[in-house]
């Protein structure tokens, strides 16, 4: 068992995550519980998966932290004092409102977070890539559009004479965004460009330069093959956990939900590069294009928990990883090969709705049938129920903000480059 390498001091620690709602959150508490940790979750909405898991002792409830950042730190505060707690671990894009605070509850307690200036470069969609070229390693061609006018010069160049990167087609997004939201991916056809239309949603170029008036975009050149993830821990600059995927099944907002190990010693070497010349400690997921050829690319980065931790088990000692890295020394905990998982009810709506073929529905079938449902278990069934709590709570906060549902699941935690 984890507990018994944990050491003295960290006998059944006090441990407080944030971000309840999440899959991989509830996976994290379920690995701290296995771990003999006591596990607390603190969330701004009122249904959670955290809130009703065997894994977790206490749920806590705290004030949005996108739009009221100051209360959100002060109740964590509050929590982390009454409760006793030793380590806070942020799991979502509250990470970013935790790390603003991180100087106030580094006082009080260990806090599993980076500062917020390498947290912001690490999540922007164009420093990112930046820092990745100053590194030397492989990235698209991207380009960054933070005004009208900039877009509206792109636009013009690339239909009268579309450069060598952007000649077969190019990805728009937005500069901070999550789960592929407002993705566009754009094949230039040499007409005028408003009738240039993306794959995903039919808009034009034109809606979509409108778009950016909003917020910053990035271009970047569209590369073909496979998508890629990996998760991580690195602990100052030396990799402690890492483990690899296929994005094989996605949602339709790009996320994926099948998880299953893939030992990549490109990723690996990618990653253990990049967290040591950044000397990064926290987690950080990332996500690559892979070519025909075996190229890899890098297209963004997620320095946050991601699906990548469904891949673990208990006996793996992630929560060792997390707590206790120094321990570790130059080993990196990689999850066994059988393990396979998914998120259940997206998982059937993929096979249901996108299998095009007789095999492809079989491939689907013989992999729904030998993964396991990450929401699930037997022992902790409650949280699988409280999903659809959960999303109806979700569905009034859309229908009253007149958001989609992606934009209403994470509206009072995203951060989208602000100075909080």
């Amino acid at each position: 068992m984890i507990t018994r390498r944990l050491g003295a001091s960290a006998e059944h620690p006090k441990v407080l995550i944030t971000g309840g709602r999440a899959p991989a959150a509830l996976e994290l508490a379920r690995l701290l519980a296995a771990a003999g940790c006591e596990v607390h979750a603190a969330e701004s909405v009122r249904h959670h998966l955290c809130r009703v898991s065997k894994a977790v002792t206490r749920s806590h409830a705290v004030p949005g932290p996108a739009r009221e950042p100051e209360r959100f730190v002060a109740a964590l505060e509050e929590i982390v004092r009454r409760e006793g707690i030793a380590w806070l671990i942020p799991t979502c894009e509250e990470i970013f409102y935790v790390s603003a605070g991180l100087e106030r509850l580094n006082r009080i307690c260990r806090v599993v977070a980076p500062p917020l200036e390498q947290l912001r470069r690490l999540h922007s969609k164009w420093e990112f890539i930046c820092r990745a070229q100053e590194l030397g390693l492989s990235v698209p061609h991207t380009e960054r559009v933070s005004k009208p006018q900039e877009w509206a010069r792109f636009v013009a160049r690339t239909a009268s004479n579309p450069e060598e990167v952007f000649r077969d087609s190019y990805v728009v997004k937005p500069e901070f965004s999550r789960f592929a939201s407002k993705v566009r991916i754009v094949k230039p056809c040499g007409g005028e460009a408003a009738t240039e239309r993306t794959r995903t949603t039919g808009e034009t170029l034109i809606e979509v330069r409108l778009e950016a008036e909003s917020y910053p975009w990035v271009v970047q050149q569209f590369i073909p093959g496979r998508t890629l993830c990996t998760y991580s821990i690195a602990y100052e600059g030396r990799l402690a956990a890492h483990a690899a995927y296929a994005a094989s099944y996605a949602v339709r907002g790009g996320a994926s939900v099948y998880f299953e190990p893939l030992y990549h010693p490109g990723l690996l070497e990618w990653v253990r590069r990049f967290v040591q010349m950044e000397r990064f400690t926290g987690q950080i997921a990332f996500d690559f294009i892979e070519t025909e050829r075996g190229e890899l690319y890098a297209i963004e980065c997620n320095p946050r928990t991601t699906s990548g931790i469904h891949l673990f088990q208990p006996e793996d000692g992630l929560v060792l990883a997390l707590l206790q890295p120094e321990a570790l020394g130059e080993s990196v905990i990689e999850p066994q090969p059988q393990t396979k998982g998914m998120l259940g009810l997206p998982m059937l709506a993929c096979g249901l709705t996108g299998s095009r073929s007789w095999r492809a529905f079989a491939a689907w079938l013989s992999k729904y049938a030998a993964a396991r449902d990450v929401v699930f278990r037997w022992s902790d069934p409650q949280p699988f129920a409280e999903q659809l709590f959960l999303l109806l709570e979700l569905r009034r906060t859309a229908a009253a903000r007149k958001q989609t549902l992606m934009e209403a699941s994470t509206g009072d935690i995203e951060w989208n480059g602000g100075t909080s």
